[in-house]
């Protein structure tokens, strides 16, 4: 398995816990407090960006 798909699986994996994190900090605490789902949301992106780039490093050289 390549590290583009690997980081695709770690970023579903980062997407899920960001809703389920989102979901019980509503249910809970609403409005209260810094909701910890932006620190895994902002992980998910930036391993998205990062398996994205390696998926297409060999286009994003050849902008001809």
């Amino acid at each position: 398995m390549e590290l583009h798909q690997k980081l695709t699986i770690l970023g579903i994996v980062l997407l899920i816990f960001t809703f389920v994190i989102h979901t019980f900090h509503e249910q809970n605490h609403p409005g209260v407090g810094f909701n910890y789902a932006y620190v895994t949301g902002i992980a998910m992106l930036l391993v998205f960006s990062i398996s994205f780039i390696l998926f297409n490093k060999d286009k994003l050289g050849n902008t001809k």
